[in-house]
């Protein structure tokens, strides 16, 4: 395990290290979460904008020629299929995200059931003390509480 040396089991070390790498990766999809949502709003505004005033204002309410100003503006349709493109991502990337945040909630759950100690000091209480430190001070992953 990277970090204090105390004798824990090679199991026990596993899935420590296993904790800290889902809390590292969704760590990673978090911090790309807001980046991503503001690209795919700046997209929708800007497809809005043109839309109006390259489409509906020239067309004057003509369904037809709605359609034909429409299909004819090369840029208007590339940005409206980027910001689709941007859109179903942003959605796949917010449930992927969802999905490395169980993984690690289930895992840490895990470490802290296996983890559990007497509340009497005795050896495996500091050997829980220390882990559960070193984590919370290294990863800011919580192995105190379930909740």
């Amino acid at each position: 395990m990277i970090g204090p040396t105390i004798n824990v089991s090679d199991d026990t070390e596993l899935m420590l290290k296993e904790l800290q790498e889902r809390k590292q990766k969704w760590d990673k999809l978090k911090q790309f979460q807001p980046i991503l949502s503001i690209t795919t709003g700046a997209s929708l505004l800007i497809v809005i904008y043109l839309l109006y005033r390259q489409v509906i204002v020239r067309s004057g309410g003509n369904a037809i020629m709605i359609l034909d100003l429409l299909i004819s503006n090369k840029l208007l349709c590339s940005l409206l299929l980027a910001c689709i493109s941007l859109f179903l991502y942003a959605s796949n990337r917010s449930r992927e995200m969802e999905k490395a945040k169980s993984k690690y909630e289930d895992l840490r759950i895990e470490a802290i059931e296996r983890l559990e100690a007497s509340w009497l000091k005795d050896v495996k209480s500091e050997a829980r003390d220390q882990i559960s430190s070193f984590l919370s001070k290294e990863y800011d992953i919580n192995i105190v509480y379930k909740n």
